[in-house]
C-alpha cells in the first residue's frame, strides 16, 4: 500500500471535543475529520466536498507525535456579528455605542506547539500524486490549519513509499485503535491515553463515525502486538 507522510505543526492547535460548550475542551491528537480538512485545503477541496472525496471509505490517515503534549487554556475574544450588528466606537463621548453587541471571551485549552507525522492514503493515484506536489513545493490552495482558523499551520514532505502490514509484536509509533490492541507492554513507566475522535464528519457537520484510539502523551513508542 503506497503511503505519504509529512509533518504538520504550529504554536497551538484545538480540535474540539462535540460534548464541550461554553469552555471547549481539545482532542490530544488531530483526528481524521480534522485532518481531511488539512489535506483539503492543500489540495483546493471545498467544505461541502472533502467529507466525500476523502472519506473512509477510500482514503485512510495515521498520526503520529512528534513532541510531548502540552495542553494550556487561553482566553479567545469573539465578536457577536450577527443580524449585521456591530459595536461602534463614540469619539465624542469617548466610549462604546453599547447599542451594539459587545465581544465574547471564552477560555478554550489549546495544544502548545504540537507537531504530528500524518500518513495518508488514498485509493486513486492522481490524488496521492497532487498531494506529494504540493506538499514537495509547499503550496496549498487554502490555508491549512490545525482545528480551528486561529490555529494556522505549517507542513513539509516526509516521504512517499510502499509499506507492508506487521505482525507480531512490534515498535508503535503512531496512535492506534484500541480495538485492534492484542498484546502491549507496559514497561519503563509507559503512559497511554485513550481518546475517542471522530473519523468523519459530513458536510452539514455532523459526526457520522468515530473509534477509541490510544497513544503516548510523551511521543515516546511503545511495544504492542496490534491486529487490524
Amino acid at each position: 500500500m503506497r503511503v505519504i507522510a509529512f509533518k504538520i505543526w504550529g504554536d497551538y492547535a484545538h480540535f474540539r471535543r462535540h460534548y464541550t460548550t461554553s469552555s471547549p475542551l481539545t482532542h490530544s491528537i488531530p483526528p481524521p475529520s480534522a485532518l481531511r480538512g488539512v489535506v483539503g485545503a492543500i489540495l483546493g477541496l471545498s467544505s461541502d466536498n472533502y467529507p466525500e472525496e476523502l472519506g473512509c471509505d477510500v482514503c485512510q490517515f495515521g498520526v503520529r507525535l512528534l513532541s510531548p503534549l502540552k495542553k494550556i487554556r487561553l482566553g479567545i475574544n469573539y465578536l457577536d456579528t450577527k443580524d449585521g450588528k456591530w459595536v461602534n466606537f463614540d469619539l465624542k463621548a469617548g466610549r462604546l455605542n453599547t447599542k451594539g453587541r459587545l465581544h465574547t471571551q471564552i477560555r478554550l485549552e489549546f495544544i502548545k506547539n504540537p507537531a504530528y507525522e500524518i500518513y495518508f492514503y488514498h485509493q486513486d493515484k492522481k490524488i496521492m500524486d497532487k498531494l506529494k506536489q504540493m506538499l514537495l513545493s509547499h503550496t496549498t490552495i487554502y490555508t491549512p490549519y490545525l482545528g480551528i482558523t486561529e490555529c494556522i499551520a505549517d507542513f513539509k514532505f516526509c516521504w512517499d513509499k510502499d509499506i507492508m502490514p506487521i505482525t507480531g509484536k512490534t515498535k508503535v509509533l503512531s496512535a492506534f485503535k484500541s480495538s485492534s490492541l492484542k498484546h502491549l507492554d507496559l514497561i519503563g513507566g509507559i503512559k497511554l491515553i485513550k481518546d475517542r475522535i471522530p473519523l468523519l464528519i459530513n458536510k452539514n457537520r455532523i459526526r457520522v463515525k468515530d473509534e477509541e484510539v490510544l497513544f503516548n502523551p510523551q511521543a515516546d513508542l511503545v511495544f504492542a502486538e496490534i491486529e487490524d
